[in-house]
């Protein structure tokens, strides 16, 4: 069974972007936020909340993103 990259507490989230940028150095070798394939976006306008959409495309297992959130928001299932 395939290890999965998981947003599984968001609710910890501070929008510092480190995940966002973590993903981008590793598909692409530059820090962009743009080019990340895990973007952070607001929940809603007026929430305090963030939520992660991410873009697995080829791989699955991103434990660089897990290990750099320092709210430790992801797991790998």
């Amino acid at each position: 069974m395939p290890k999965i990259l998981k947003p599984a507490r968001m609710v910890r989230c501070t929008g510092c972007g480190l995940c966002e940028l973590t993903a981008s150095r590793i598909a692409k070798g530059k820090l962009s936020y743009s080019d990340s394939f895990v973007q952070i976006r607001k929940t809603s306008s007026g929430q305090p909340f963030f939520k992660a959409v991410i873009d697995y495309g080829q791989k699955t297992e991103f434990p660089e993103v897990r290990d750099i959130c320092p709210e430790d928001c992801y797991e790998i299932e």
